[in-house]
């Protein structure tokens, strides 16, 4: 009894330690309710640009907020700036990967686009990365937290108990939860190699020419269009190195693309 007392009580402690990383991961700047509102009525009225300013401006001050980024996707899709729309779409599916709504709209942005497939990384990073595409970063880290702390406690379990027949439905579930903390950490060390290496980005500008290096003289003649998803390789001064639609690398000015995860000029030869 003695025993079983213990394990109930370390088990509350690592679901209260848990909550508490959970809650930790998921604060975050509140928005201004009062100018979300009026934001959002301005877009009723079809007051696109002022609708997207406030939106911008509360993304400014920090707050970080699924549906505040669709709702500018939404505004800047309606002006026509397709780049700005799938840029924010993105962002929002970053957010909150699973709601509906979200994936709609970017599909529909994407199919007004020239390009009708965005550049993705490929191997065994990105494969291991879409395990968990359902998830938010914070979600699969969460999750891989809630498999180590799991693994504890049927380890200490097992210790504490040590019977014949507990030890060896306890190595049963200890085996399938070392698998998938396995499976979620690969996944969350992909996931976050991949946005620091290769982050996703989103082309802006209406059109922008693209060279064969850093530099006017190096055009190719070709062009992408605002919308195209591409992924950031290296940034060299005012030049940023892409891998674009087909997996061709080229060259754009940096002016021309934003990355979904961060302002681009935070990412410095990666």
């Amino acid at each position: 009894m003695k025993r079983l007392l213990t394990l109930t009580l370390i088990g509350l402690i690592l679901l209260g330690g848990l909550f508490m990383a959970a809650t930790f991961l998921n604060r975050g700047v509140p928005a201004d309710t009062a100018a979300v509102d009026a934001a959002n009525q301005l877009f009723a009225s079809s007051h696109f640009v002022e609708a997207a300013q406030i939106y911008e401006q509360q993304i400014g001050r920090g707050v970080e907020d699924a549906s505040i980024y669709f709702n500018l996707g939404n505004a800047y899709f309606q002006q026509g700036d397709l780049g700005r729309a799938v840029l924010n779409y993105q962002r929002a599916a970053q957010l909150d990967p699973r709601d509906a709504d979200i994936q709609a709209n970017l599909e529909l942005a994407r199919a007004q686009t020239t390009e009708l497939f965005a550049a993705e990384p490929s191997g065994p990073l990105a494969v291991l990365a879409d395990l968990t595409g359902w998830l938010t970063l914070n979600e699969t880290a969460v999750v891989v937290l809630a498999f180590w702390f799991l693994l504890s406690f049927v380890i200490l379990a097992r210790r504490q108990l040590h019977t014949g027949k507990s030890d060896k439905w306890l190595g049963y579930v200890a085996v399938i939860v070392v698998a998938l903390l396995l499976i979620s950490g690969l996944s969350l060390g992909s996931r976050t190699i991949l946005e620091q290496t290769q982050p996703e980005g989103v082309v802006i500008a209406p059109s922008v020419a693209v060279s064969s290096g850093p530099g006017l003289d190096l055009a190719t003649g070709m062009s992408l269009l605002s919308g195209t998803e591409i992924n950031v390789v290296e940034t060299q001064g005012e030049w940023v190195r892409v891998k674009s639609p087909g997996s061709t690398q080229n060259w754009l000015p940096v002016n021309a693309v934003q990355t979904i995860g961060a302002d681009f000029n935070q990412h410095q030869d990666l």
